[in-house]
């Protein structure tokens, strides 16, 4: 054969019957025909994807013809299901249609009575049906995992995957944001589908030997597909039934080669290609695995987040969300708040102060960015000297903070803004031993609910009210989602935010309370950079009823402080058990699992898996707070099985809550789960935790 020939010339038309995985229904030249690709089992051969890409987020949240939920890719081992993703049904009535659906602006419905105008929350209808298709699919996969049996895997990252980005869309957030987690619902409901479409049905034969002899099954045009230049994968794949396109050189057609028809690529037509203002840099780099692999922890990001706190950095264009081709097993973290600065008060305080909610072990093998951050000015109250790591060293004296002349911030507080409380919580909390050897320190993720009430002798400030409310949405935004590294702040710089009079005060005084205001007038502008100029005028609310503030109505006052009660109780025990229990050093994939499941976990004590955010204010006092013994059991058994993995658990604990069990058991078990829970959170943080109260009614 005379290689000098066009390959078209050399390769034979007339295609046997029982042809074989390097024949050709049909075959393609790429646009610089540098390769040929053919495909045994399809009639039309898609433009690949090859060499070096360069991945940014497109504006509909995906990730254009290199993202596998949209466009054939490369074959990879790692990621055989991609192969079998469904394509788009043609039929308009299809009920999986919505996993196609894309965002459009009437889709979002802007919140009201909020410190900022871009934060909204997804249609009823669009998330209806998500949630529809999100239900049905975790039974699906509910059912293979009962049925495989052994540990999780990647299966069960998708399934956590997917209700977590559906919970998501639940609670404001940006356009940009719940156009990504809407793209991230579709896209874990897609891999779920293939994943057990191989499983159930193309594993073995991908697998199997004894069936390569056999004729391979009529592959289906509902899936994806798949190209390779590797022979054994084409001929695994084309045995198995899967549609696949081998790619190879001109070169290597030889006469021995049938291609039944030239035709011309097939080029993407509904893809979106621009990016409008989402430019986010996921991946450079070869094709294959570890752009899969990039792209599949691309999801769990949001848009606009590492936008507002990056604003700070010398670098305004670093990302350090970017992967590159350079192996890496670190998850980067995207965000670096400023350190709040010690404030006068606080400085005669004693004892390690470690933050444990922005230590390594928030998330295992993380690396700290690598752009510069503008700190703080450092406070001129210095430590004596010490030798050695403070951090390293337990105290053993009770911080001076904690019992103050004013308020024994152990004792429950008499005081006609605060909700009731729950007798087994507020008396388990005022026998604390804080005589014990603490191990750490915590600030708070919201204010003090002491702090937003003010004292019991004087009149409530509407101020507190007002700028909380304003900033408590975008602060929830902030906080409850993965890319959130660093933990709670200092109470002093809650107190100037709420005490501020406008957003965008400046700080003239050259005072160092001067300076830390406007550090903190600073932080909270960033998450509130599109104010609402006149906040004076503007009306709050709060769960979509008005909010007066004048005069305060002390039945809202409550529910407002329940709910930073509420929140402020969730966010410290899912803390808690992140120190604790740290992720232990795994894949990428099974720590995020880890993640996802310990928060699957936590959000089961308060009857909402997948979530901690409030979703509507309560009409009746539930979960922990319910009135009723055996109304408390659910939340109960949820509560234990969190405790008894920690260390030092009460061996009675080992005993689950049933409805069983006479009253008195269960409230001897309650009341040792509360007690070790306010123990250990003590030990932990050196201060008494938020405990939760009934829903005032």
């Amino acid at each position: 054969m005379d290689l000098k020939l066009p390959w078209r010339s050399r390769f034979k038309t007339d295609l046997p019957a029982q042809h074989s995985f390097q024949d050709g229904l049909v075959g393609a030249a790429t646009d610089d025909g540098q390769w040929v690709l053919t495909s045994p089992n399809m009639t039309y051969v898609p433009q690949p994807v090859l060499d070096r890409v360069r991945v940014e987020v497109k504006s509909d949240g995906r990730y254009g013809i290199e993202d596998p939920i949209q466009w054939p890719q490369l074959f990879s081992s790692e990621y055989c299901h991609y192969a079998l993703i469904l394509r788009r049904p043609t039929d308009p009535k299809d009920h999986r249609q919505p996993i196609w659906w894309n965002l459009t602006k009437q889709d979002f419905i802007p919140i009201h009575g909020s410190a900022v105008s871009f934060l909204g929350t997804l249609a009823p209808g669009p998330r209806r049906q998500l949630e529809r298709l999100v239900s049905s699919m975790s039974l699906k996969i509910a059912s293979y995992v009962s049925q495989r049996g052994g540990p999780p895997t990647y299966i069960n990252f998708c399934d956590l995957s997917m209700r977590a980005a559906m919970s998501c869309l639940t609670f404001p957030s940006t356009y940009r944001d719940i156009c990504v987690q809407v793209v991230n619902v579709q896209r874990y409901w897609l891999e779920a589908e293939a994943y057990l479409e191989y499983m159930n049905s193309y594993r073995n034969r991908f697998l199997d030997t004894s069936t390569f002899n056999c004729p391979p099954p009529q592959p289906s045009d509902i899936f994806m597909g798949t190209y390779t230049a590797d022979p054994v994968a084409a001929f695994k794949l084309f045995k198995a039934g899967i549609p696949v396109w081998l790619v190879r050189s001109p070169e290597a057609i030889t006469s021995d080669i049938a291609i039944k028809e030239i035709v011309r690529l097939s080029y993407p037509t509904e893809i979106e290609a621009g990016y409008a203002g989402f430019g986010q840099l996921v991946y450079v780099g070869q094709v294959g695995e570890r752009h899969h692999a990039a792209l599949n922890r691309g999801g769990h990001t949001y848009m606009d987040i590492p936008k507002v706190f990056l604003s700070n950095t010398s670098d305004a264009n670093a990302n350090p969300n970017v992967t590159t081709s350079q192996p890496s097993h670190a998850i980067s973290n995207p965000l670096t708040l400023p350190q709040p600065t010690p404030h006068a008060s606080s400085s005669n305080q004693t004892g390690a102060t470690r933050d444990f909610a922005s230590s390594p072990n928030r998330t295992s093998g993380s690396k700290a960015s690598s752009h510069k951050v503008v700190r703080p000015a450092r406070s001129k109250i210095r430590d004596s000297h010490a030798p050695y790591n403070r951090n390293n060293r337990p105290s053993k004296v009770v911080p001076a903070d904690l019992v103050v002349s004013q308020r024994d911030k152990f004792i429950e507080e008499d005081h006609p803004l605060f909700p009731p409380p729950i007798p087994v919580w507020t008396k388990a909390l005022a026998r604390v031993n804080r005589r014990v050897t603490t191990r750490g320190r915590m600030h708070y993720f919201v204010p003090e609910p002491a702090l937003l009430a003010g004292p019991s002798s004087r009149p409530a400030k509407p101020r507190y009210f007002r700028n909380w409310l304003r900033g408590r949405e975008p602060w929830m935004y902030i906080i409850m989602h993965p890319t959130f590294e660093q933990g709670p702040i200092h109470q002093q710089w809650w107190r100037d935010y709420l005490n501020h009079e406008k957003l965008d005060e400046a700080a003239q005084a050259a005072t160092h309370t001067a300076k830390q205001k406007a550090e903190v007038l600073a932080l909270f502008r960033a998450i509130s950079t599109d104010v609402v100029t006149d906040a004076e005028h503007e009306d709050l609310e709060f769960y979509e009823r008005p909010f007066p503030l004048d005069p305060l109505n002390q039945q809202r006052c409550q529910e407002v402080v329940w709910e930073v009660y509420e929140m402020g109780f969730r966010l410290e025990l899912w803390a808690l058990d992140k120190c604790i229990r740290p992720c232990p050093s795994l894949s990428l994939h099974a720590r995020q699992a880890f993640e996802y499941e310990r928060l699957d976990v936590i959000s089961r004590v308060f009857g909402q898996p997948g979530t901690l955010r409030l979703q509507h204010l309560p009409t009746e006092n539930q979960g922990l707070a319910a009135l009723q013994l055996e109304d408390r059991i659910p939340a109960l058994e949820a509560f234990r099985s969190i405790l008894i993995q920690w260390p030092g658990a009460p061996p009675e604990l080992r005993r689950s809550f049933s409805p069983n069990l006479p009253n008195r058991q269960v409230e001897q078990m309650e009341q040792l789960a509360v007690d070790f829970y306010l123990e250990q959170f003590y030990i932990h943080s050196s201060r008494p935790a938020l405990v939760p109260h009934r829903i005032p009614i």
